[in-house]
């Protein structure tokens, strides 16, 4: 159920040391099909953010209850997140799945953990190396973001843990002309439109391209992935937030 990276998006790093937003995710005919909360908490050396998403409605029925949780922890160094550790921990009525990324910035490598439970009992754990380095994962990417967009400059080649399977590719770009204007009609709000593509498959929906509207206080609005094969499209929706200094 890749549908919780749409959650991903919805949140913006924002001053602030403590974020968290809560969204409601429907798709297509399905309607209302899954929740959110992320959450973002840092001090004056360290970060902690966590992404929750929970299966809801029709989905529930037909899919079963489901959950996901992305976290990323790590330093912050001249105001940029450095992560040294990406967990994504996928749990249904039968079985959890743990992924445990572990950073090492100065070899340039990242060792994967991953671990796995049928019916409450353990069934295995395996270790290897990712093929490729990234100075981030999705979440700590997505928070640098300010630190990354530059004026007038409309794509972005990125790497991050979580990307492309093969490289951690992610492209980034700002929706222009007709694009931005169908954009704009769909979800009939204002702000920022950001469009990201990952190079995977979510929900078949083709290369896994998502966007996002980001309001003037850093936090998304709404979030969408595109033409989800037979069902349509994936939409995520704000309704709760709270900002602390």
């Amino acid at each position: 159920m890749r549908f919780f990276l749409v959650i991903l998006l919805l949140i913006q790093a924002v001053v602030a040391k403590e974020i968290v937003a809560e969204y409601k995710v429907s798709f297509g005919v399905f309607g209302s099909v899954g929740k959110g909360i992320a959450f973002f908490d840092t001090n004056s050396s360290q970060y902690h953010i966590k992404i929750f998403g929970k299966t809801s409605g029709l989905a529930k029925v037909f899919l079963g209850e489901r959950e996901e949780i992305y976290e990323s922890f790590g330093k912050i160094e001249d105001g940029i997140l450095v992560p040294d550790k990406f967990i994504k921990v996928t749990t249904t009525s039968k079985k959890k799945r743990i992924k445990t990324f572990v950073f090492d910035h100065q070899n340039r490598e990242i060792n994967i953990t991953k671990i796995g439970y049928r019916k409450g009992k353990f069934e295995f754990e395996t270790h290897d190396k990712l093929p490729f380095y990234a100075k981030n994962d999705l979440l700590s990417l997505y928070f640098n973001l300010p630190k990354i967009l530059q004026k007038d400059k409309k794509h972005y080649l990125l790497y991050a843990v979580g990307g492309d399977r093969k490289d951690g590719r992610v492209d980034l770009f700002l929706p222009e002309g007709k694009k931005l204007k169908s954009l704009k009609r769909l979800l009939q709000v204002d702000g920022l439109y950001l469009g990201v593509v990952i190079h995977q498959k979510i929900f078949a929906s083709k290369n896994g391209e998502l966007f996002v509207v980001i309001d003037e206080d850093g936090i998304a609005k709404k979030g969408l992935l595109k033409d989800v094969i037979m069902y349509g499209d994936i939409v995520g929706t704000l309704i709760k937030k709270s900002i602390k200094d």
